[in-house]
């Protein structure tokens, strides 16, 4: 099943039934991102990291960053294409992928993509960039794919002006796997007339298998800008998305092609992992004192690493637990509990205690870096933007406390000010 199908079940908690007895039984199969519950939390926590003054413009609009956390799941089953953007699956690409692949998408995707020319609802090999050439190598084959209307081709087309073609028109023009470029912008950077009555189609080989640290830039500079122009609502809905996207790419699971353990016979890891085990710990036993949020030098920089982070996490998710789950008896493992007016199957709370434990407290670790990395990249946008006064009602000292505390509480004095 193609991972965009397989997350379209799971808005909310979605079951499988099992039976068809009296009393309903399901298969909890939850794949949402980190789960509805961390995605917020994440989004909650991330505010009390970010200094003065900007704290005091996110602590009135608390609530807001926190619900609207998961937006972009819900986007993914309206709008085609989000879907690749919280995800990337390094090891289809290769063992040192995240090293090797391309930092600019342009590039990431020329290197896959086939060219096609469409015209009449006749099709034609334009160029073919999966052959593993580099662009003067491959010129003569994408001269001669042309029909004879394509011969005119000046020869000073590089490598260099595909990518920035590809970048500044192609990108802006495509509708994400349906490429279809129009003739006059074709024409622009093939130098040669072409029918209006054609377009050229890319297709895009790449994408498919995730995007998200290229489309993460992308986003942050848009928090920028809204800064810029302090847009309010801009900011707020911005800020949530990113900190969603920051969410998905802690998650070892958004790193690879084996994402729900379908390849090795561990289907429902996904929920079990970013899921259960938050649902069950993050309240009672995580760590929320994680520092103040800092400047981020390089956006790019910073989600390649985290990326690859997360990636070297991706063999002990996968190990520990196919080996807690063939050595443990089968009577321990799942557990049935009522959800939503039903009853639904999921892994036991010892069990989920034993594979947090046996990680080492991975899914703890990488929540409380996810925290702080929300709260530095809305901090890094403000001050990219040049640190605008935003219009908003303070918050005095007293009502900063206030809330403090009460989240202090919660927590069991795990949380603080980060003055």
């Amino acid at each position: 099943m193609h991972r965009g199908t397989l997350f379209c079940f799971l808005i909310t908690l979605l079951c499988i039934p099992l039976n068809s007895e009296d009393t309903k039984v399901y298969v909890h199969n939850t794949c949402d991102d980190w789960g509805f519950f961390a995605h917020r939390k994440l989004n909650e926590l991330a505010v009390y990291t970010i200094p003065a003054p900007l704290n005091t413009f996110y602590k009135s609009h608390l609530e807001e960053v926190r619900e609207r956390a998961v937006d972009p799941d819900k986007r993914r089953y309206a709008i085609k294409g989000e879907a690749v953007r919280h995800y990337i699956d390094l090891d289809h690409w290769g063992e040192n992928a995240v090293n090797d692949l391309p930092r600019q998408q342009e590039r990431a995707i020329w290197r896959t993509a086939i060219f096609y020319w469409i015209q009449k609802g006749d099709t034609t090999l334009v160029f073919d960039t999966t052959q593993n050439c580099i662009f003067t190598e491959c010129e003569r084959d994408f001269t001669q794919a042309f029909s004879t209307q394509f011969l005119t081709l000046q020869k000073g087309i590089s490598e260099k002006s595909a990518y920035a073609w590809l970048r500044d028109v192609a990108m802006r023009e495509h509708d994400e796997f349906e490429w279809h470029i129009s003739a006059d912008k074709t024409a622009e950077w093939l130098g040669t007339k072409l029918g209006n009555e054609g377009y050229l189609h890319i297709d895009d080989r790449f994408s498919k298998h995730g995007i998200i640290p290229y489309f993460f830039p992308q986003h942050y500079r848009r928090l920028v800008r809204a800064f810029e122009e302090k847009n309010i609502s801009k900011i707020v809905r911005l800020s949530a998305d990113l900190g969603h996207y920051i969410g998905d790419a802690h998650v070892p699971l958004h790193t690879t092609k084996n994402y729900n353990g379908q390849l090795t016979g561990q289907d429902g890891i996904h929920a079990f992992w970013e899921s259960r085990i938050p649902e069950l710990f993050a309240d009672e036993e995580f760590d929320y004192v994680v520092g103040r949020a800092s400047y981020i030098q390089s956006p790019e920089e910073f989600i390649w690493s985290v990326v690859k982070k997360s990636h070297q996490g991706v063999d002990s998710v996968l190990s520990i637990e196919k080996r807690l789950s063939q050595t443990l008896p089968q009577d321990q493992l799942y557990c049935y509990e009522s959800r939503l007016g039903a009853v639904v199957k999921l892994p036991c709370k010892e069990y989920a205690r034993l594979y947090h434990q046996s990680l080492d407290r991975q899914v703890e670790e990488r929540f409380r870096e996810c925290i702080l990395a929300i709260g530095s990249v809305w901090y890094s946008a403000w001050t990219d933007a040049g640190q605008p006064i935003l219009n908003e009602s303070p918050h005095d000292k007293k009502q900063d406390e206030d809330e403090m505390k009460a989240l202090t509480d919660k927590q069991k004095n795990q949380i603080r000010v980060h003055e």
